[in-house]
């Protein structure tokens, strides 16, 4: 999910269920191949729905239908993003979600595909200006 979708928020998936229908809260509906983020942080607009188009993807979250997609070891949810953070570092070499969203920025705005920015700026609810600013670390594009 972090490689396709890593622009997304840890807050946005600590919390996502894995289903086959619409719900509350943060969900992955694997029948209408949808990301349905209901709490997150920018985008005022309401719910923020991101299309899946991976195939594979698609069949590897449909093994945890009725599971959450992000558990700790004890197969509970992580009671914060930071805490996820924290584990999330610890196995990929100090390396954070964040890390994540900022390549997957820098690949996306190297590529100067317009469809693709525009993708972009919806995922992550900020405009290309602000990631250019922000999440553009990798690339000398600006």
């Amino acid at each position: 999910m972090y490689l396709t979708y890593g622009v997304l928020r840890p807050s946005e998936m600590i919390d996502c269920a894995i289903t086959e229908i619409d719900c509350e809260g943060n969900y992955i509906n694997v029948s209408t191949k949808q990301i349905v983020i209901h709490h997150h942080k920018n985008d005022r607009k309401g719910k923020k729905v991101i299309q899946i188009e991976n195939d594979e993807l698609l069949e590897c979250l449909r093994k945890g239908l009725g599971k959450y997609l992000v558990r700790n070891q004890s197969d509970k949810l992580y009671q914060s993003s930071s805490a996820f953070t924290k584990m999330f570092k610890k196995e990929f070499d100090d390396y954070t979600p964040y890390c994540l969203r900022k390549a997957i920025s820098s690949a996306y705005i190297a590529e100067g595909d317009i469809e693709k920015n525009k993708i972009l700026e919806h995922n992550q609810g900020h405009d290309l200006k602000t990631i250019l600013n922000n999440y553009n670390v990798y690339t000398k594009s600006s």
